[in-house]
């Protein structure tokens, strides 16, 4: 019966689905984050040889993530408990070429990197590990000289993921549809990219590198008491 359900659900992500999602960006200015789970180590992967790496990816995720370490644009953020990996955040500063990675094509300038796939297992979400993960992102990159922007892709019907973008200061720089078929398939639908100027148009500031960013934030902001 289990592997019954299994074959269902993968039948099911197989089929083709638009999806509306935020691409979110960050300058990397301040932490805000002011506790932290101190049980929560880190480990990160920048080797294809690592032998961390198959216990975080699928099997056609491994083949992809190996190239990618390989070249040298990915890295890995492992939060690992009691010696085992409980939840990662890949990075990539070059813009992604292939067309069956399951990555958006997230155009990136020299100063900016793409977050992207932040995942926590399933028994440690209730706790402060998402958080946690969030300091020390923010501990990597408060100090660059190198990094002015860090961007975030996010479907609209993930809440906890907004949420989480939110907390830590996430605006919206750009809004899209995509295509998703399976965990391969992230195709952005032409003409959905709102503004046409970003990270997922032809212009943005991988071809205008001066350009600021602006954007809204992902919640609304609710007014404060007294005010």
């Amino acid at each position: 019966m289990a592997s019954l359900e299994g074959l269902r659900r993968k039948l099911q992500s197989m089929v083709p689905k638009v999806q509306p999602a935020f691409v979110v960006y960050l300058e990397p200015v301040t932490n805000p984050v002011k506790e932290v789970d101190e049980s929560v180590e880190f480990r990160e992967i920048t080797r294809p040889d690592d032998p961390l790496l198959p216990e975080i990816c699928a099997p056609w995720q491994l083949k992809v993530a190996r190239e990618s370490l390989a070249a040298g644009d990915w890295d890995i953020i492992v939060a690992v408990k009691d010696g085992k990996p409980i939840g990662r955040i890949w990075e990539t500063w070059r813009t992604e070429r292939r067309f069956l990675s399951g990555i958006p094509r997230v155009r990136l300038a020299d100063d900016e990197i793409f977050m992207f796939d932040l995942f926590v297992d399933r028994e440690h979400r209730r706790g402060n590990v998402a958080m946690t993960m969030a300091h020390y992102f923010f501990e990597k990159y408060t100090s660059s000289e190198t990094v002015m922007y860090i961007y975030g892709f996010i479907s609209y019907e993930n809440a906890p993921s907004i949420l989480w973008h939110d907390a830590i200061g996430f605006n919206v720089v750009q809004t899209m549809n995509y295509l998703s078929i399976g965990d391969r398939i992230k195709w952005r639908l032409p003409f959905s990219d709102v503004p046409r100027f970003g990270p997922l148009s032809k212009k943005g500031r991988h071809t205008d590198p001066d350009a600021a960013l602006f954007g809204t934030a992902l919640l609304p902001q609710l007014p404060q008491p007294g005010k």
